[in-house]
Order: structure tokens, then C-alpha cells, then sequence
């Protein structure tokens, strides 16, 4: 089987499509798409979307910023001064990508001026808030009484949807067969689909007949160690 992490995970592939049009709503994605969708009704106005890097909430972060007209940021950028002026000619609307990278003192600002003042803030992280390393108690306090969704790993069959729409992305036709032989042999990670499917160009300059040809390759140049040799010299492998 291949293994849990993917080294290869930090390939380049190019600069994220986030438009709303893009996104593949699955029922993975379904429960949070609709929390972001009611941001009106978040209790005290903050809801934060936790997951592991590549589940697509950053996605889902940028849509609903373009949707709220939200001012957006990373954490590290949240300084004292950027929470006191925020939505300072309006009402306070932001999205905070990478929340539990922001300066204790500002983000506790930020949140003590949502619940004076009203607004609505998104916090996007790969851990829930109760679990975020502040030492400040009153900070502390407030991140366990946020609203939260997290997204779960995706299934196979969305994984293999992916892969065919990042295939299609890089000018490959990669059918249905191709891409769940992929899916059922990678990480269930966002990451892993991309990396495969990056891994597809560079494969293809092979001569290869077939796309199963092509998955079977990218497979291989992805994860050498997880083939033994009698695999690799199987006559069904990398048909040319």
C-alpha cells in the first residue's frame, strides 16, 4: 500500500483555481459549504473551518470571502493595529487563513471587536480552535465557544473526480477506470490527488497506448518502493 505521507506533496501545480465553479461539492464538503452559506446566523458572528492542508477549505474560504466581500489574510499578518482598523469604513467581515499562526494579543482583539461591534469572521486551520496553543485564558476561553466544521478525508470516489478534473486541468483525457485504479492507490488527501496528476505530465512523454497505461506509470514514478519486481515486469503493467 502506499504510504501515509507524500513527499511528493510540495510539487508544483500551478496557482489554485478557487472559483466557486471549481469546486467539486461532495458529501465531504456538503455540511460545510452549507455552514458558510448561513454565515448570518453564526453565533457570535465567528465560525471556524478546520482541516488537514490540501482538504480544501482554503477553497472553500475564498469563495465565501468573494461571497461576504470579506477582507482576507493570513494569520501572521493579523498584528494589533490590523484588528483596531479592519472593516474600520464598515462593518467587520474577514477571513483569517492559517488562524492559530496569529499573534495572540491581535486575534483576541479581533474577536472581542466582533462581539462589541458585530461583523462576521472566518478562521481556516488544520486543528479545531479549543486545541490552538494560546497561553491568554480569556482568549482560550472564547476559541472553545467558537462554531466549527471540519473537513473529512475524501472518498475514493471523490478522489477519483479530481483526479480526472486536475488531469483535464493539465490537457490530459484521463477516463473513469484510470482515475479510480489511482484513487484506490494513493493517500485520501486533496494533496495526493494533485501530486499524482502532476506526476501524469511528466510521465508522458512515454509512448503509451492507453490512459491506464499512463496511470499505471505515474503510479509507479510516484511510489517506487510499492511495487515488487515481479510486478513491475508483469506484462500487464505500463502496456505500451
Amino acid at each position: 500500500m502506499p504510504p501515509q505521507t507524500l513527499s511528493q506533496a510540495h510539487l508544483d501545480f500551478g496557482t489554485p483555481n478557487y472559483a466557486a465553479e471549481a469546486f467539486v461539492v461532495s458529501e465531504e464538503t456538503a455540511s460545510a459549504r452549507a455552514a458558510l452559506d448561513q454565515w448570518r446566523t453564526w453565533p457570535g458572528g465567528v465560525f471556524c473551518l478546520f482541516g488537514e492542508a490540501g482538504s480544501g477549505k482554503s477553497h472553500l474560504g475564498a469563495i465565501w470571502a468573494e461571497q461576504a466581500a470579506a477582507t482576507a489574510l493570513k494569520g501572521s499578518e493579523l498584528t494589533l493595529q490590523f484588528a483596531e482598523s479592519l472593516g474600520a469604513s464598515g462593518q467587520l467581515i474577514a477571513l483569517i487563513d492559517d488562524a492559530d499562526q496569529a499573534d495572540e494579543t491581535a486575534l483576541f482583539a479581533l474577536l472581542s471587536r466582533l462581539e462589541r461591534e458585530g461583523g462576521a469572521v472566518l478562521l481556516l486551520a488544520q486543528r479545531p480552535p479549543a486545541l490552538w496553543d494560546y497561553g491568554l485564558a480569556d482568549l482560550r476561553s472564547r476559541l472553545k465557544a467558537i462554531a466549527t466544521e471540519s473537513l473529512k478525508e475524501p472518498e475514493q470516489k471523490l478522489l477519483a473526480q479530481l483526479i480526472v478534473r486536475y488531469a483535464a486541468a493539465k490537457g490530459f483525457k484521463l477516463d473513469e477506470p484510470s482515475a479510480t485504479y489511482l484513487a484506490a492507490r494513493i493517500p485520501r488527501t486533496f494533496e495526493a490527488a494533485k501530486a499524482v496528476t502532476a506526476c501524469l505530465e511528466t510521465v508522458a512523454t512515454y509512448s503509451l497506448k492507453t490512459p491506464m497505461a499512463l496511470a499505471q506509470r505515474a503510479l509507479r514514478a510516484l511510489y517506487p518502493s510499492d511495487w515488487t519486481d515481479e510486478e513491475v515486469q508483469s506484462g500487464d503493467l505500463f502496456e505500451a
